[in-house]
């Protein structure tokens, strides 16, 4: 199948690839040296631009979804059978209910973030998580079943699923096509691993510690408000030339 695939159109299409190959810096920086002024800059602006904004942005983005995820699809099943005397089944039955109306968040939200922009929607999904975490956890903890059902699919398809839905697209279209695959992938799990690894961890200690669910609430929201403050500093991005060789910032 791979022998079988075309090149992506991006790739083909950038400035600083020549017959299917990309130039490396120095091959760049001696086509800018003999190429005319308007293919210069555009060689230049993706090979000089100072990197490393886009990226801690992007790691921002990542780290509500990943965060949240690891405690809402994680260590919440195991705290409410452990900590809620409620069955098992429950939890794990309201993570399958939840992916089952996932796939409606998921286009729906995908949707508008087409129609009017993707950092409008972060902003929004964002702070709706923040403002949602206590009254989930609220419905969670109420150790009624209904209760769990509906505060695990609601914090599921906003904390986790909506942030999900613009995550993937928008943190690619951050990202020049020189160094975007790079750039993408570090930032996917650097910040899968800062978030989702050590958050069920501290969770499971703070909760210890204090002998309440106010921890896990109070985690969603950091885990959310750092994404919001990435949505609030990054720029809109939808629309965006993904052929262009510099990050978006």
């Amino acid at each position: 199948m791979r022998r079988g695939l075309k090149e992506s159109p991006v790739f083909e299409e950038r400035a600083d690839v020549v017959d299917g190959v990309a130039l490396d810096r120095e091959e760049v920086e001696s086509v800018i040296t003999d190429s005319t002024e308007q293919q210069g800059s555009v060689l230049a602006a993706g090979v000089r631009q100072r990197k490393g904004k886009a990226f801690f942005l992007a790691l921002a983005l990542r780290f509500g979804q990943a965060g949240n995820s690891g405690l809402i699809q994680t260590f919440l099943v195991g705290y409410i059978a452990t900590n809620l005397a409620v069955d098992r089944s429950v939890p794990t039955d309201a993570i399958v209910y939840g992916s089952l109306v996932g796939f409606a968040t998921v286009p729906f939200i995908g949707l508008l973030g087409d129609r009017v922009g993707r950092r409008v929607l972060y902003l929004v999904v964002s702070a709706l998580t923040m403002v949602l975490a206590f009254p989930v956890m609220l419905l969670i903890t109420s150790g009624t079943t209904p209760g769990v059902m509906i505060g695990m699919v609601l914090g599921l398809n906003v904390g986790v699923l909506g942030l999900f839905s613009l995550e993937s697209v928008t943190m690619a279209e951050l990202f020049g096509a020189r160094t975007r695959f790079t750039q993408l992938a570090l930032a996917k799990e650097i910040g899968g691993i800062l978030a989702t690894a050590i958050g069920p961890v501290l969770a499971a200690t703070l909760t210890a510690v204090t002998g309440s669910w106010w921890p896990i609430a109070a985690m969603l929201i950091v885990y959310s408000l750092i994404t919001f403050v990435g949505a609030y500093l990054a720029p809109e991005t939808r629309g965006r030339d993904l052929v262009r060789l510099e990050d978006a910032v």
